[in-house]
């Protein structure tokens, strides 16, 4: 099925999109990289656009506060009105923001163009009223941050390598067996995996689970267990236990991400980057069929839970997929392409299409 005849909502940034998070009661929020941010409510009616200093490269929602990563700056906004309630600069690039009991934790990077590398990192916290409570520097950049129940890791790069347990201070630094920087994470529950330059796939305790062929480039943990894919462009999903149930090969992914319930399992949604647009795949991951796919503009970020998918692409495009509404054009009978259109269909899917927009 093509996923373009079934999008639930399409909207425009009007800038390329940077990062996206959906939330629990389906809102829709928006970052991009000069800085706009945009929030639509469930029925995709416009909340709120505001303008922060630079690209948006993170986004966390608590139930009453957004903050986002934005250039050298940490921004926390008021849900209701996107008011901004404190900002603080960073040193270096503000990479990622997650609230965790109660706090704002946000790392950061410094990034040297003569040594083609980042000099410097840090792990910061502040309260939800802006206060610093900690910051602690390294060497090493943190390329994932993961929760595994009531505690947070950070996978590093060189030249520390493996996991760093951030979860209270001081942090307390976990090295694997084999020393590989860790390129990607994912978490679920009691589970938090990492994949690793060197192909395989560790768990928070230091388990190896797999070993892939190259790079992992990104990894999901999903309902039942978890898809890793290595920088040629193979995606392997895989058991809990570690065995190999399906693969997909095919043009290097840009991302990926789990979205939406389906049986006894749920949908991984995967970008591969063509030559100059974005094929994107919507997998059944208990039976590692092609469900849907669609073409669409350089996809560059991603965000979905159980009833909703979205993806933000290069044109400032932001797609939206309902589960309901992508259920019943999957179980519909396939038109037949060589069959004459009835141009009254085909004008009022147009208005549909048109009234969502």
């Amino acid at each position: 099925m093509d996923l373009n005849s079934a999008t639930w909502m399409v909207r425009s940034l009007d800038q390329r999109v940077s990062s996206l998070l959906i939330t629990d009661d389906n809102d829709v929020l928006a970052g991009g990289w000069d800085g706009r941010l945009m929030s639509w409510d469930a029925e995709g009616e416009l909340r709120w656009s505001v303008q922060t200093d630079d690209r948006i490269s993170s986004i966390a929602f608590n139930g009453q506060t957004v903050a986002v990563a934005s250039g050298l700056h940490v921004v926390a906004l008021q849900w209701a009105t996107g008011e901004t309630l404190w900002s603080k600069a960073l040193e270096g690039s503000a990479d990622e923001v997650r609230w965790w009991q109660g706090e704002l934790v946000a790392i950061s990077s410094v990034y040297d163009i003569e040594h083609n590398d980042f000099i410097e990192s840090a792990v910061w916290r502040f309260t939800e009223h802006g206060e610093e409570v900690l910051v602690e520097r390294m060497d090493e950049r943190p390329w994932a941050m993961v929760s595994v129940e009531d505690r947070l890791f950070v996978g590093l790069g060189r030249p520390k390598c493996g996991l760093l347990d951030i979860t209270s201070s001081p942090f307390v630094h976990h090295q694997p067996a084999t020393i590989s920087p860790i390129t990607c994470g994912s978490g679920r529950g009691n589970v938090g995996l990492f994949g690793r330059t060197d192909g395989q796939v560790v768990d928070h305790q230091g388990n190896v689970c797999s070993t892939e062929e190259g790079t992992i480039e990104h990894l999901t943990c999903m309902l039942t267990g978890y898809v890793a894919t290595n920088d040629q462009g193979l995606a392997v999903g895989r058991t809990p236990s570690g065995e190999a149930c399906w693969s997909s090969k095919g043009m290097p992914i840009a991302v990926q991400m789990e979205a939406m319930a389906h049986g006894n399992a749920s949908t991984l949604w995967l970008a591969r980057q063509e030559a100059v647009n974005c094929r994107l795949e919507v997998w059944a991951t208990d039976q590692g069929g092609l469900l849907a796919a669609g073409t669409f503009s350089n996809i560059l970020c991603m965000a979905g839970h159980a009833e909703r998918a979205a993806v933000g692409c290069e044109d400032g495009t932001v797609l939206v997929w309902d589960r309901a509404l992508l259920r019943r054009r999957l179980d519909a009978p396939q038109e037949n392409p060589s069959a004459p259109a009835d141009e009254r269909t085909s004008a009022l899917q147009a208005k549909l299409r048109a009234l969502r927009k």
